[in-house]
């Protein structure tokens, strides 16, 4: 399979399956795909991977979704946040910092690579600069995690 995601989805799959998710479920509230591309990341039937900082394949059946933009919310230290333009920003800071490009179609095996070198509780902080550095170290540690998981898992 060949997917178009978020660098903060495929992250955010990696941290749950580190958490101990071995199996993700649908979602009635939002109707997104997140469980149908995560299951298909840990299982490892992800051939090639392309980057985007807008709406990806998790976000295509997803209700918030309207006119290709994210028109959710959520509220973060009773600040609340427009979900796309938070999203979009992080994004962009993690495509940056990775060195990817948002254009290109890369195989799946060497993403892996390139993140498991790159990650660090630096580029989480520099990433998701306005949490706190508690939830950073949590984010960080399950995040590499299941990325150690998922290489051991298949032998990469």
């Amino acid at each position: 399979m060949n997917i178009i995601i978020k660098p903060h989805h495929l992250l955010d799959i990696f941290k749950l399956y580190g958490k101990g998710l071995e199996n993700f479920v649908p979602d009635k509230n939002f109707n997104h795909d997140f469980y149908l591309i995560g299951n298909c990341v840990i299982e490892n039937k992800v051939d090639e991977i392309q980057f985007t900082y807008g709406h990806d394949d998790i976000c295509k059946p997803c209700k918030y979704l309207k006119n290709n933009i994210c028109i959710d919310r959520f509220s973060y230290n009773s600040i609340i946040y427009e979900k796309n333009d938070y999203n979009e920003k992080l994004d962009i800071r993690l495509i940056h910092l990775l060195g990817i490009d948002a254009n290109k179609t890369y195989k799946f095996k060497d993403i892996i690579d390139l993140i498991n070198n790159k990650i660090s509780l630096e580029l989480i902080n520099l990433v998701w600069y306005g949490s706190n550095k508690e939830d950073n170290e949590i984010r960080y540690n399950f995040t590499k995690k299941g990325i150690d998981k998922f290489i051991l898992r298949y032998q990469l």
